[in-house]
């Protein structure tokens, strides 16, 4: 339809690659509209003084919890330090002494690959992390964390603003379609079962984010509890320039203890996620994107419960990344296990301007645009309690408003399993 996402370029020398900002080209859009995002958009001060001394105190302590081992600049010009995995700020949290560090999950994981690879025509490919082009990287047992800083901070309202998923009227990632919406808007495809985890092939793109405060996102959920007992640990890739400081797209995580309270946070910004890995980096961008009409870039993720009895683990491609501990959640919630999977793309509508936003999903196409356009997940797939791999049949669509971002749901007999083709451009005459 009417954007189009493509890769970033990168110039020889590696001044030019840390100035780099955009993540995609950005496509003519209505008269009336911005022709580039609205980077001043949701960038307000802090609520109060003593708000900000909140925040700062926090910065400091974060950074007081990490054993720094070495550090560099990132390409978005962040400070990346590379952290003793023994001394992370997972590990300082009240509590948080009476976990031993792991370097694989304990229980065998399911040793049934899924069939990642695509017909040779499809031209999927899985670029490298950005930061790689440095010509940096950590050494063994560290880990690669991105520095809160106060520049990250002072974009959003509160701490706990922060902290959460954006904003507290975030519906549950699940439930019926119709066309109503909120601040945040899915095209997504579930199931209720019990499980230890869920895997998907993303398909990878850097779609237009019209402001700075809002985000589009393609991700993995698996999710138990109701109510205030909501618990989730999603993963996936994001363009969200408020959190990440640029335009492209990044690897993201996130959990939940307390149904998108301030408990939970995204990346390693909190307390949370210990990571043992020293070379995928969260919250990292990718050195390529899908582009239209051509090559398609692809990543593979898989969040992993060890046993009933263990942590949740990622798993990026065939990297054991790191793991949410089992000892973050309750028994209503995944201490145990899962209890639904979901998979899909998200949004950030925040009508700045009186009317719906032009933030893309996806790629910005529409499903029935498919392969080489419409952004996918495929080969998906949920662990069941006994620890085999499970093709993710019987999935229910769920769309907040089809006139702005759809899902076409489909399954096949070959490596691409039960897949999807997502997106759309936000606001246009049905969409308003």
């Amino acid at each position: 339809m009417r954007r189009s996402a493509g890769q970033i370029v990168f110039g020889v020398s590696i001044a030019l690659l840390l100035g780099a900002v955009a993540g995609c080209s950005r496509p003519a859009v209505p008269q009336g509209g911005n022709q580039e995002p609205n980077t001043g958009a949701g960038v307000g001060p802090v609520i109060s003084k003593r708000e900000l001394a909140r925040m700062e105190g926090y910065v400091a302590e974060l950074q007081a919890a990490k054993k720094v081992v070495k550090s560099f600049q990132g390409p978005s010009g962040e400070t990346i330090d590379c952290v003793d995995i023994y001394s992370q700020p997972a590990l300082k949290r009240p509590g948080a002494d009476k976990i031993e560090v792991q370097l694989a999950p304990r229980n065998t994981p399911p040793s049934e690959k899924m069939a990642a690879a695509a017909p040779k025509d499809n031209l999927e490919t899985t670029p490298n992390q950005l930061y790689l082009l440095t010509g940096e990287t950590c050494p063994e047992k560290t880990a690669p964390m991105a520095r809160l800083t106060m520049e990250t901070l002072k974009r959003f309202k509160t701490l706990d603003e922060f902290f959460r998923k954006k904003y507290i009227d975030i519906q549950k990632p699940f439930g019926g379609g119709g066309s109503g919406g909120g601040t945040h808007e899915y095209a997504h495809a579930a199931r209720t079962v019990d499980n230890w985890g869920a895997e998907s092939v993303l398909n990878l793109w850097s779609p237009y984010v019209e402001k700075s405060d809002e985000f589009s996102l393609s991700q993995i959920w698996v999710v138990r509890g109701s109510g205030s007992d909501r618990e989730t640990v999603e993963a996936g890739w994001q363009v969200y320039r408020d959190l990440y400081g640029d335009w492209r797209s990044h690897l993201f995580i996130y959990f939940t203890p307390d149904n998108y309270g301030s408990g939970g946070c995204y990346n390693l910004s909190c307390s949370g996620f210990v990571q043992i890995n020293n070379t995928v980096y969260i919250g990292g961008g990718f050195t390529s994107y899908s582009s239209v009409g051509g090559d398609q870039k692809i990543i593979k993720l898989l969040l992993y419960k060890d046993g009933t009895e263990g942590s949740w683990w990622l798993r990026y491609g065939d990297t054991w990344v790191g793991y949410y501990p089992r000892s973050l959640f309750d028994s209503n919630g995944l201490r145990n296990h899962g209890a639904r999977i979901d998979f899909g793309g998200e949004i950030i509508n925040t009508q700045t301007d009186g009317r719906h936003t032009r933030t893309d999903m996806g790629s910005g196409h529409w499903p029935y645009e498919g392969f080489g356009y419409a952004a996918y997940q495929r080969a998906l797939r949920y662990v069941d309690t006994s620890n085999y791999y499970q093709r993710a049949s019987g999935l229910t669509r769920s769309v907040t408003n089809n006139m702005c971002y759809d899902l076409d749901l489909h399954t096949s007999t070959g490596s691409w399993e039960e897949y999807f083709y997502f997106g759309g451009s936000g606001y246009n005459t049905s969409c308003p």
